[in-house]
């Protein structure tokens, strides 16, 4: 692996590739299936989201706002929260450090909505990994339900609404970055 890439760990809809190309811009996107060790996947619904907006976010809005503007108040997400005894399954992506921050804009880091995660991750070969992802660092964040195993659906809402929205993120990201 190049020095300027870094080990990302997607889960839930970022296990996809088509989801990846959305969000970085980048359809050749070297990943391999892997466990993220630590970790459950859930699902919150839309009132489990953040509805106060951060002091420190990049505008006064809060998460639960941001989501259901772009969808409405039946968004669904994926999130993982630790739990020692639980593997979490998705896909480890080789990013740069530029195209995770297109991740950590999609997933409303900055707006309080999740946190940045250093994990660990068991590739196809059994080798650890160290991974940067996303969710939540507390095991009492509020969630409407756990999966459990690997065949679980990528998207639990309508995959090409969530691309067309990742897509405008990322420009409307980058647009931003210019100003």
């Amino acid at each position: 692996m190049a020095n300027n890439t870094l080990h990302y760990f997607g889960y839930g809809t970022n296990r996809d590739l088509d989801m990846m190309a959305a969000m970085i811009g980048r359809k050749e996107i070297i990943g391999e299936p892997g466990r993220l060790i630590g970790y459950e996947l859930c699902i919150q619904k839309t009132e489990h989201i953040p509805g106060k907006p951060l002091a420190s976010a990049p505008a006064p809005v809060s998460p639960q706002e941001i989501v259901t503007k772009a969808f409405d108040e039946n968004f669904e997400l994926y999130i993982i929260r630790p739990n020692a005894n639980v593997e979490t399954y998705g896909t480890i992506w080789q990013l740069t450090p530029e195209e995770y921050e297109f991740v950590r804009e999609w997933e409303l880091l900055e707006f309080g909505m999740q946190e940045d995660i250093k994990a660990m991750a068991i590739d196809l070969k059994g080798n650890i990994v160290n991974v940067v992802t996303h969710g939540s660092l507390s095991t009492s964040t509020p969630v409407d339900r756990c999966i459990m195993g690997d065949t679980y659906e990528d998207y639990i809402v309508p995959k090409n609404e969530i691309l067309e929205v990742a897509e405008r993120v990322r420009l409307e990201y980058i647009e931003r970055m210019k100003n």
